[in-house]
């Protein structure tokens, strides 16, 4: 481990931990909205940076990289998928997501879904179960992202596993806890320029390594002629099992609640489209880059023990000292900017349920006090699940996506494209989709997640229909009421 590559990364965890004090000290946080959402008053750069920052997350340079290293480029089945849904969600649930919760002052999905059908006897039900199902799914997501820096800091600093996912938690605990939402923001924004970087300059590096474009292709051929294909070397059933799988698992993104709240921090629903265009650039570059990466690694390290962590042995292989350590710090930022959203949404959840359900008399102070507690407790649980490690990245982080995605995206999207959404399909949805994705996972884990969505898809409308023609369930769009 040289001096310039501690020093490069070292400076960075300093500037991260920089933007949460100066958060703390220069922005009012008097008011849960300051703490948990900026004041609403995120510009474009920022909120489209951040908002795929803050989901690329392990995910990118270690979880896809590892499916790039042994499946080849079958990943671009879910890349695809992802991007027509990202657009989804900006033109057609982000506007009125943004109108809903300023009007209704909400700050996190849970909150907004139950301040919509507050009239509803659900109502307070929907917040419940669903504030469970965000502990469920993000504790998970947080472990998922704080043994990535384990992994980072282990193979790019020699730093032991141990170690380094106690400094990762506690360093992104920190700066979270002072600074909040806009410390998340503006680290995101940081973090999201070096993940840029990093996709850019990793994948030329490998492949000059290679020999170049043509030598990259026949090498990968002969590694596994598999790899340049989108079906695995698979047929038939096992192609269509496989083919949905990934669509099933890019259905998730209707309901990230760390992405959404970007929705509802930005400054106007006027400048989403402009954001649009800069989150779908930054998201097609890193759903299919890392897949080249591991494609890559595969030629470069035929037998590496951990596929997941083939694009760190290469940074610090391919680069001088310096420019690997900001590449790991742009790539442990990638995972940071994740697990800092991840700890504010639950916080915000968490509060808003002590708020409404159990004290709610709480003055402000006390609530933006428990707010940060919260993400402390938050950290530390997701740093005793590292340490248990219960699966692969993949694994976990597929398991909490598709969790989110049919417990919380999926109402979110009836609710604004569909009028006969209702609080108790609302509320079934939550229960269903929590039930389904933990079902699904340790009773028929060959068909993960392939059946949350169907099962979650039709409790939700069967109870929609059967109950729409009661007003005190039905939820009425802000413009009628």
């Amino acid at each position: 481990m040289s001096v310039g590559f501690s020093l490069t990364f070292g400076v960075y965890v300093v500037a991260l931990l920089g933007i949460g004090i100066y958060f703390f000290l220069r922005t009012e946080t008097t008011h849960l909205v300051d703490y948990m959402l900026a004041g609403r008053d995120v510009g474009t750069w920022p909120i489209a940076i951040s908002e795929v920052a803050s989901v690329a997350s392990g995910w990118t340079f270690f979880a896809w990289v590892g499916v790039g290293y042994t499946t080849g480029l079958s990943g671009l089945w879910f890349s695809v998928s992802m991007l027509v849904i990202v657009l989804f969600l900006y033109r057609f649930v982000a506007p009125s997501f943004r109108r809903e919760s300023e009007a209704l002052d909400s700050q996190t999905i849970v909150d907004h879904l139950a301040l919509v059908f507050r009239e509803s006897r659900f109502g307070a039900w929907i917040r419940w179960v669903a504030t469970l199902a965000i502990v469920v799914f993000m504790g998970s997501y947080i472990s998922a992202q704080i043994i990535a820096v384990g992994e980072a800091l282990d193979t790019g600093l020699g730093i032991d596993y141990a170690i380094a996912v106690g400094v990762g938690g506690v360093a992104v605990a920190v700066y979270t806890t002072l600074g909040g939402f806009n410390a998340s923001v503006w680290t995101d924004f940081v973090q999201g320029l070096l993940v840029i970087l990093a996709a850019i300059t990793l994948p030329l590096a490998a492949i000059a390594e290679i020999g170049g474009w043509g030598a990259f292709i026949a090498e990968a051929r002969a590694a596994d002629p598999t790899l340049l294909g989108m079906t695995a070397g698979e047929h038939g059933v096992a192609l269509a099992l496989s083919i949905g799988s990934w669509l099933a698992f890019a259905l998730g993104a209707l309901g990230q609640p760390h992405g959404l709240m970007r929705f509802q921090a930005i400054r106007s629903e006027r400048i989403l489209s402009k954001a649009s265009v800069i989150a779908m650039g930054f998201q097609a570059l890193r759903l299919t880059v890392p897949l080249l990466i591991g494609i890559a690694g595969r030629v470069l390290y035929a037998s590496a023990g951990d596929p997941e962590s083939v694009a760190m042995t290469m940074m610090v292989d391919l680069f001088p000292n310096w420019f690997a350590g900001l590449l790991l710090a742009g790539i442990t930022g990638a995972i940071l900017s994740t697990s800092d959203s991840m700890m504010i949404v639950t916080s915000a959840d968490l509060t808003q349920l002590y708020r409404t359900q159990i004290a709610p008399d709480t003055d402000e102070d006390t609530i933006v006090g428990l707010g940060r507690v919260i993400v402390a407790i938050m950290a530390g649980v997701g740093i005793g699940l590292a340490y248990w490690r219960p699966g692969t990245i993949f694994d976990i982080i597929e398991f909490a996506f598709v969790g989110l995605g049919a417990t919380l995206g999926l109402p979110l999207a009836f609710h604004v494209l569909w009028d006969r959404t209702t609080g108790a399909g609302v509320f079934a949805a939550v229960l269903a989709g929590l039930i389904s994705a933990v079902g699904n996972l340790y009773l028929s884990p060959d068909t993960f997640p392939i059946l949350v969505w169907p099962i979650t898809l039709a409790v939700f409308l069967l109870v929609c229909y059967a109950t729409s023609s009661s007003p005190t369930t039905t939820g009425r769009p802000l413009s009628a009421e």
